[in-house]
C-alpha cells in the first residue's frame, strides 16, 4: 500500500511538474523562428542543335510495293507508313507522293518538350 501511494505520488508530481513547465516555456514563444536551409540543386540542361533536313519526296512508279520501296532506300517500312498515314501496305497507287525520312533521321513532328529531371 505505501508503495502503491507513493507511486501515485510521484506520477502526479511529474505530470504537474511538466504541466507547469510547458507554461511557462509557452509564455517564452516570442523568440524569433528557427529557419531551416534546404540544399537546393541547380540542373544545367544540355542545349542541343538539331539541323532539320527537308525530307525526301519519291512518286509511286507502276509495279513499285511499299515493301520494295523501302528494302530499295533502306527504310523501315513501318516507319515509311506512319510517316506517309498509310495504314494499308498492299494499297499503294502509282502516282502516290511518298515522303522519305531525311538522313539523319530526325522527323519533324511538333515542337518538343523536356522535362526538368
Amino acid at each position: 500500500m505505501f508503495i502503491k501511494g507513493q507511486l501515485q505520488i510521484s506520477l502526479l508530481t511529474i505530470a504537474l511538474t511538466s504541466g507547469v513547465l510547458s507554461l511557462v516555456f509557452a509564455q517564452q514563444g516570442d523568440a524569433p523562428p528557427t529557419t531551416t536551409t534546404i540544399f537546393a540543386t541547380t540542373t544545367a540542361v544540355p542545349v542541343t542543335t538539331t539541323i532539320y533536313t527537308k525530307p525526301l519526296k519519291y512518286i509511286v512508279q507502276a509495279g513499285d510495293t511499299l515493301y520494295g520501296i523501302a528494302s530499295s532506300y533502306l527504310l523501315d517500312m513501318k516507319a515509311l507508313m506512319e510517316l506517309n498515314g498509310i495504314t494499308n501496305s498492299d494499297h499503294v497507287e502509282s502516282g502516290d507522293v511518298l515522303i522519305f525520312p531525311p538522313a539523319n533521321g530526325f522527323v519533324p513532328v511538333g515542337p518538343s518538350t523536356t522535362m526538368k529531371p
